[in-house]
């Protein structure tokens, strides 16, 4: 049976909720159970406020550097998450009142949002035409698609700049957001099968755009 973060049972009678560290330990053995490569793992703390940032770099078994293909997933922990994961839900009741008051206050519903970016090309490509843009991005939403169908939380990125009266791609990215209910235990599996299906499909692109 797994533990909490202090290395105890969990009580049956308590709602469900991950600490941080069991969060991301989760979400890195999710990944390399999968077969993916997890490097740059990193963990930022904001020692005023408890707030936390996790990120690391995944990209796919086998290939060599310099690896063109790499997907970054991050996500945000804030200060009232800090407090629920080290004193237990319900326990922010003693933020809002004193124990002879009435409870009055919403119930704080903890909850996170999980990005993978992924980088679809290395920039530094001058526009012909704004037409092709959105051939560009056609050509991307087909092949994602294509890896997984499920659209939401997808968006492309695409950053220009213009220099001496020409228009230069100098960023294009895929981005998947998942937004995560952390009052039950998540699928992080499913997570981790769509990170590993979109980054097997971004090769591809090679092929297809001049990026």
């Amino acid at each position: 049976m797994r533990k909490d973060g202090h290395g105890r049972e969990p009580d049956p009678d308590t709602p469900y909720f991950p600490t941080y560290e069991e969060l991301a330990s989760d979400l890195l053995e999710g990944m390399e159970r999968i077969g993916l490569v997890v490097q740059d793992v990193g963990h930022e703390l904001e020692p005023s406020t408890g707030e936390r940032t996790f990120q690391c770099t995944l990209r796919l078994p086998g290939s060599e550097p310099p690896h063109r293909y790499l997907a970054t997933v991050h996500f945000h922990w804030d200060a009232l998450l800090t407090y629920l994961g080290t004193y237990g839900p319900g326990s922010e009741c003693d933020l809002y009142h004193d124990d002879d008051e009435a409870c009055t206050h919403r119930e704080p519903h903890p909850a996170i949002e999980l990005v993978t970016e992924y980088d679809l090309g290395d920039g530094g490509y001058a526009l012909r035409e704004l037409g092709e843009v959105q051939a560009w991005i056609d050509t991307v939403q087909g092949l994602l698609t294509r890896a997984v169908p499920v659209e939401e939380g997808r968006v492309v990125h695409l950053g220009l700049t213009v220099r001496e009266g020409t228009i230069w791609v100098d960023r294009f990215a895929a981005e998947q957001v998942w937004y995560l209910d952390l009052s039950a235990a998540p699928d992080l599996h499913e997570i981790c099968a769509t990170v590993q299906a979109t980054l097997k499909a971004t090769p591809a692109l090679a092929d297809r755009l001049p990026l």
